[in-house]
C-alpha cells in the first residue's frame, strides 16, 4: 500500500488538471502523475508495471496488469453520476485491483448515509481505502506469515472501530490478507495475486528480519539507504509496523 498523499501538492500536478479540463473529462490525464507519485506501482497491491516476474496474459499473450485510472467512488447511475468528472475522484490501479477485485463495489460503514451531491460527502464512511487521502499507516500492519508459501499480507493495525473496520473491509475487496478465505472467484486471478505477494515477501523479508533482530544497529546505513526517500512497504517496515509470524 503506498501513500499517495503527495499527489496534488506534485509539479506536475496542475498541467495534468489543465489537460484533463480541456478534454472533456479524459480521466487517463492523471495516469502519468500519478504513476511518478506511486514510483511506477500499483498504490493498492504494490505490483511494479512493466515487471517482468509476474505477468497475467491475455489471449494474445500481452500483460492483463496494465496501469488504469479507476473512479475511486463508483460514476454508475446508482451511485455516484455527479462524480464522473471530478478530478479528486480518480485513483491509479493495477488492472486487477481497479476492474476484478474493486469493480463498482463501494461498502460505507453505515449503508444509509450515501451521498446524492458532493456536499453530503463529508457526511460518508467509506470502507475501501482512499491513499491519496487516507494515512495508510493509521490502517495497516505488515505481516510476514512463514509457511509452505511464505506470503506477505495487512491486517488492520486497529482493533475494533471504523479504522478496523474500513482495514479489514479493503484487504477482503482487494485480496491483501486472509488469502484463502477471501479468494477470487477467478483462479487465474487468485493465483496471481498470491504469487504476487510471495514475492513481496521474498523481496522485503531479509530486510524485515534484520530490524525485529539485534543486528539493527550494525546495519544502520545499509537501512537508512534502502528507505531513503521510500513509501509503501519498505516505510511500514521502516516504522516497525509490521509482525513476522511463522505459521
Amino acid at each position: 500500500m503506498i501513500d499517495m498523499s503527495a499527489l496534488y501538492g506534485h509539479s506536475d500536478y496542475q498541467k495534468a488538471l489543465d489537460s484533463f479540463n480541456s478534454s472533456h473529462c479524459k480521466w487517463r490525464s492523471f495516469q502519468e502523475v500519478q504513476m511518478k507519485v506511486s514510483k511506477n506501482r500499483c498504490p493498492i497491491c504494490e505490483y511494479i508495471f512493466n515487471d517482468s516476474e509476474i505477468i497475467r496474459e491475455n489471449k494474445n499473450g500481452e500483460n492483463l496488469l496494465v496501469p488504469t485510472v479507476d473512479h475511486y467512488r463508483p460514476k454508475n447511475k446508482k451511485l455516484y453520476p455527479f462524480l464522473k468528472c471530478d478530478h479528486k475522484n480518480y485513483l491509479l490501479m493495477c488492472f486487477d485491483c481497479n476492474s476484478l477485485y474493486k469493480d463498482s463495489k463501494f461498502p460505507l460503514y453505515n449503508s444509509t448515509i450515501r451521498a446524492t451531491n458532493k456536499d453530503e460527502l463529508i457526511n460518508e464512511k467509506p470502507l475501501i481505502v482512499n491513499p491519496i487521502n487516507d494515512d495508510i499507516y493509521e490502517l495497516f500492519i505488515l505481516v510476514f506469515k512463514e509457511r509452505n508459501k511464505s506470503i506477505l499480507e495487512l491486517k488492520p493495525k486497529a482493533s475494533s472501530g471504523y479504522l478496523y473496520h474500513k482495514a479489514l473491509k479493503t484487504i477482503e475487496i482487494f485480496g491483501l490478507g486472509n488469502c484463502e478465505e477471501y479468494r477470487h472467484l477467478n483462479d487465474e486471478v487468485h493465483n496471481c495475486r498470491i504469487e504476487l505477494l510471495v514475492t513481496h515477501f521474498g523481496k522485503f523479508y531479509e530486510l524485515a528480519r534484520i530490524m525485529k533482530s539485534s543486528k539493527k544497529d550494525e546495519f544502520k546505513d545499509e537501512i537508512k539507504e534502502k528507505i531513503k526517500n521510500s513509501s509503501g512497504f519498505l516505510q511500514f517496515i521502516a516504522r516497525e509496523q509490521f509482525e513476522i509470524i511463522e505459521v
